[in-house]
């Protein structure tokens, strides 16, 4: 049993004793955790604006302490309040309300307003027992917005919610999610079956579940892409047709039919919004074009006229996505392959230098950075000594499945 089910509010005033809340302020995240920080709350309005209701409270709890560790703790307490109204207004059992409390009381006693840090754990007393599995449950989706870094916890706290009601469908759907996330992670390069993916059958469950989920639709028809064209088309046209404005839909219907060579049809999914992913996906359209002309009988036309703008283009594209986000590595590792394809090896290599001394990487992340600089280093610098330390460094890295 958590202490704070149990504590009197009387006991519960001091630092030591508010840590027994449950909620994002005590949920041992570290800010260094969170790889694009900076990022989340455009990410989070968006959900907000496009995703079901009831999650709506959830994004704001994780949005109040993203301002927290921003500084700004004005519209933290802004956004509990809007927690704890879409709460009340979706009639929420009491144990939903957890979190949202804990989250109040944590920051009034850090900013010193302890009437208000008192009224708001007398609310957790009054809840009660039986709030464990709500609590994992937030501890999922909140993990899950946050980053890689913390998808493996977030897969641990939907499995504990799923024990007690295998039934949920937001439980079902955040665990689908990480299982696909996680599974991106590790096998970017191999194309899995679905009957042998955990999280193409997560998905599957997830869908059976709430038939009208358009961003499980679309991520269950990149999981068949490949294996199913019928079925994974089908989830695509059907996701779209649904809700055709949610961004998150949409960047993953762009990669659908990028993978599908559908070049146009791609960039015409993935025009206007400002997002960092989007760019990123347009830049990677372009390439795709660029490497289609190399190995086409245009090769020699292409060189002299074509590769110059296109090359050109995706160079806007990936800086573009850098700039909107810094910390997305692919976009970096791409533009400095861009770089590198124009000829402008001084502006490639010190991006590949900086970013496989990046300390932050993900294990995935550095051996992929390794790889790619060995490759620049053996095709465009003609050094082969440095590259074999590269691809060494690479391979040395071993990834292990969080499957």
């Amino acid at each position: 049993m958590n202490y704070f089910f149990s504590c009197s509010a009387d006991k519960v005033t001091s630092d030591g004793k508010l840590k027994n809340l449950e909620c994002l302020f005590t949920f041992d995240v570290d800010k260094d955790d969170i790889k694009d920080l900076k990022g989340i709350p455009e990410k989070l309005l968006d959900r907000v604006k496009y995703c079901p209701r009831r999650y709506h409270a959830t994004y704001f709890n994780i949005l109040a302490f993203v301002s927290h560790l921003q500084g700004r703790n004005d519209t933290a307490l802004e956004y509990l309040a809007k927690a704890e109204a879409v709460l009340k207004e979706e009639k929420q059992d009491e144990v939903e309300f957890l979190v949202t409390y804990s989250s109040f009381a944590w920051l009034h006693h850090h900013l010193g307003n302890m009437e208000d840090m008192e009224t708001y754990l007398g609310k957790v007393k009054r809840v009660g027992e039986g709030g464990e599995t709500a609590v994992e449950a937030e501890k999922g989706w909140s993990f899950l917005r946050m980053g890689a870094k913390l998808y493996q916890r977030a897969k641990e706290s939907f499995q504990k919610a799923l024990e007690a009601k295998p039934d949920s469908v937001s439980y079902n759907v955040g665990y689908a999610i990480v299982l696909y996330r996680l599974e991106e992670l590790v096998r970017k390069d191999v194309r899995v079956q679905p009957e042998d993916s955990p999280a193409a059958k997560q998905l599957q469950r997830a869908l059976d579940l709430d038939p009208t989920d358009a961003e499980v639709m679309v991520l269950l028809a990149l999981k068949h892409q490949g294996f199913n064209a019928p079925k994974s088309r089908e989830l695509v046209l059907t996701a779209l047709e649904k809700c055709a404005d949610m961004p998150q839909v949409i960047r993953y219907a762009g990669t659908y039919f990028r993978r599908e060579n559908c070049t146009a049809k791609s960039l015409e999914m993935l025009r206007a919004p400002n997002s960092s992913f989007l760019y990123h996906q347009m830049g990677l359209l372009h390439w795709r074009e660029i490497i289609n002309m190399k190995t086409s009988g245009m090769r020699r036309v292409c060189s002299v006229q074509v590769m110059p703008k296109a090359s050109a283009e995706s160079i806007r594209l990936f800086h573009k996505a850098v700039e909107l986000k810094p910390s997305n590595v692919h976009a970096w590792v791409n533009l400095a392959k861009a770089y590198a394809e124009s000829r402008r090896l001084e502006e490639a290599e010190p991006i590949f230098a900086r970013l496989v001394s990046d300390e932050r990487l993900t294990v995935t992340e550095r051996q992929h950075c390794h790889a790619e600089y060995g490759v620049f280093l053996m095709f465009q610098r003609k050094d082969d000594v440095r590259a074999v330390e590269q691809f060494k460094k690479a391979y040395r890295i071993r990834i292990i499945t969080l499957i």
